[in-house]
């Protein structure tokens, strides 16, 4: 099985450009007085400001990318006890000797938690679809955070609108699962405020690296072009400029 805490293949080149850019800026610092293009973008001084800028965007990515998996993971590890607390609320509803009306209200809202699975792939919405028809169609709808939540809500309504459910446990209690069903949100919140996050760490990184005018496909190709104008072709730094690769990821 994927380790879903690896990067990605397309981050891995984004390093990877990243650690070319840095073997340029040696060719260049040990080029000297000979490397003296007149082109700005290409510069010493421009270049080892590209790569500092470039370092910056992505260790923003990186903290992004840790803050969400932190988030995240945090909101997997809680959502997957929902349905063992919806469980022992449902038995303290029953302790008490409600009235049997309220007992299947309250059980037909708890059907739709029990038994819900929590992993990686669960969405954070359910899809905007037609209704279900049958009952797996039902349950896997109810699988979002989103869906959970909701159901979540009507319980910590219909238990507030009973005077009748009173327990004596302080877990159970209605302004406890209020509050819980309270956390819930805000750590869901919290996940979908990191993924929003780390999708604008990585446009912005990609917006400078990948700028069609400032780029670093722009800045290669323009380094590359001058270091043959002043290097035979034999030369063992310019074979080396010449072997470098860039992916472009402004298409």
């Amino acid at each position: 099985m994927a380790n879903e805490n690896k990067p990605s293949v397309s981050e891995k080149t984004h390093a990877k450009n990243n650690e070319n850019t840095h073997i340029v800026n040696s060719i260049i610092a040990g080029l000297g007085a000979l490397y003296n293009p007149n082109n700005a973008l290409i510069t010493a001084a421009a270049m080892t400001e590209f790569e500092n800028n470039s370092n910056g965007f992505m260790q923003a990515v990186n903290a992004a990318v840790a803050d969400e998996q932190s988030k995240v993971g945090k909101q997997m590890t809680e959502f997957k006890l929902v349905s063992s607390r919806v469980n022992k609320i449902m038995k303290a509803a029953a302790g008490q000797g409600v009235k049997p009306e309220f007992m299947a209200n309250l059980r037909s809202t708890a059907n739709r938690l029990n038994g819900v699975r929590v992993n990686k792939s669960t969405p954070d919405t359910s899809p905007v679809t037609s209704p279900p028809t049958d009952a797996k169609n039902a349950s896997v709808s109810r699988r979002s955070y989103a869906g959970i939540l909701e159901s979540l809500d009507l319980l910590d309504e219909q238990l507030k609108a009973n005077p009748d459910y009173d327990p004596n446990e302080t877990e159970y209690k209605s302004v406890a699962v209020s509050a819980w069903v309270e956390d819930l949100r805000n750590t869901h919140n919290n996940a979908l405020d990191s993924k929003v996050a780390t999708r604008n760490a990585r446009n912005a990184r990609n917006a400078y690296i990948y700028s069609p005018e400032t780029g670093i496909i722009t800045r290669m190709n323009a380094v590359k072009a001058y270091a043959e104008s002043i290097l035979d072709k034999t030369d063992p730094r310019f074979k080396q400029l010449k072997k470098l690769r860039f992916v472009d990821y402004s298409k």
